[in-house]
């Protein structure tokens, strides 16, 4: 990112919008929203794919569940942010599991980019489908989005629940049960 650029597109956005970017208390924020951006979108080219180390262990579990990964990420269509929770579940095959922390990670690493929440789903169930191989994984996310609470009909509070499932997952007494798990 060339930060400079970013300076001068996010002062001439301010003056545009019928502000003095000069003003005392706004000469600063083309400087903080560029560093802000490189920042946010630092991991946005990392293949998410990386996040995930695998190791083999005897586990049985029939279901794993990580639920409640804090996210923000930023709406494509109206570059407002969106934010929420991501929950993973997922059935091993073979034994063959991630850490904890791998789901985090992945998880930052998907949301971190300009981005649709549905995508974001199947991004993260992709990528865990492909690494770990498991029986069946699902990815249930909960957002708040500032383009529909600021934006259109305004309507503050608004929970938009996306899901993305393979696998054996996709049989609906699983689904129930994933369903039960996340909602605790």
């Amino acid at each position: 990112m060339n930060k400079n650029k970013v300076k001068k597109l996010v002062g001439e956005l301010i003056r545009e919008s019928g502000f003095d970017p000069e003003e005392e208390r706004l000469r600063k924020t083309p400087e903080r929203v560029a560093t802000m951006l490189k920042e946010i979108f630092a991991s946005s080219k990392k293949d998410p794919r990386k996040e995930l180390h695998v190791f083999k262990t005897s586990v049985k579990n029939e279901i794993i569940l990580i639920k409640d990964i804090p996210f923000f990420s930023f709406c494509e269509h109206h570059l407002l942010p969106f934010f929420g929770m991501v929950h993973i579940a997922y059935i091993p095959r073979n034994g063959l599991i991630a850490g904890f922390s791998n789901f985090v990670s992945l998880v930052k690493v998907v949301s971190r980019r300009l981005q649709l929440q549905e995508r974001m789903n199947d991004e993260i169930v992709d990528a865990l489908m492909d690494i770990l191989k498991p029986k069946g994984a699902a990815v249930v996310v909960e957002a708040r989005h500032l383009c529909v609470e600021m934006r259109g009909e305004k309507q503050p509070g608004t929970l938009i629940i996306t899901s993305s499932i393979r696998g054996k997952m996709k049989q609906e007494t699983t689904q129930e049960m994933i369903m039960k798990m996340v909602r605790g």
